[in-house]
Parts: C-alpha cells; structure tokens; sequence
C-alpha cells in the first residue's frame, strides 16, 4: 500500500470516529450519571453555607431543603436556628431523621432531642 493511501485510511478512520462520537455520544451509566449529580448537589450546598443561606443542624448537610422539598426557599435551610428555637415541627424530616439517630450537629446540640 502506498504512503499516501496508508495516510488517506487513517484520515478517513479517524473522521469517522470522531463523527460516530459526536452524532451518537457514548451513554453514560446511571452510576457515573448519579455520582456527577450527587457532586454537582453537594457542591451547590457547601456554596449556600458558604454565602450563610444553609445552617443545616446534620452533617453533611441535608439535601431537602435545598431541592426545595420543605418549607424554606431558594436553595436555603434553618434547621438549625429551628433547633434553637425549640420548633422541631419546622426541622427537615431529613434532619428529624439523622437526629433520631444522634446525627445532630446543632449549634445548640443541647437541645437536639426530638
């Protein structure tokens, strides 16, 4: 085979490869999928206690109140003033849970009890 043909294939090859790969990606697996969203969550939560927005009593912090799932807003949390507080009926289930368990990291862990 000639030079020019051998360098001709390899041009072609590599082409295509690079067509296939960007018309028809490879599939990422759930797991790889679940562990780049988890960080990406995890990431966005340690920026909300970072700019003072997330007083989470557990840690690692709790994800419900982030994603909204209770009754603070706009990637927040106040469990931990709550606790303070003493208004248990307004700490995450999340955090309710991990404090059943003797998970609480309150500011005020004198009075994580449930």
């Amino acid at each position: 085979m000639k030079k020019e043909h051998l360098i001709a294939a390899i041009s072609f090859v590599l082409l295509a490869a690079i067509l296939l790969n960007f018309y028809f990606p490879l599939q990422e697996s759930f797991e790889d999928r679940r562990v780049k969203v988890l960080k990406e969550l995890s990431s966005s939560i340690e920026d909300a206690v970072a700019q003072g927005k997330y007083h989470c009593c557990i840690n690692p912090p709790c994800t419900m109140c982030y994603l909204g799932n209770w009754i603070w807003e706009d990637g927040t949390c106040n469990c931990d003033a709550m606790i303070a507080q003493g208004d248990f009926d307004k700490v995450c289930p999340q955090c309710v849970k991990a404090i059943e368990k003797g998970e609480c990291e309150s500011t005020e862990s004198t009075l994580c009890e449930v």
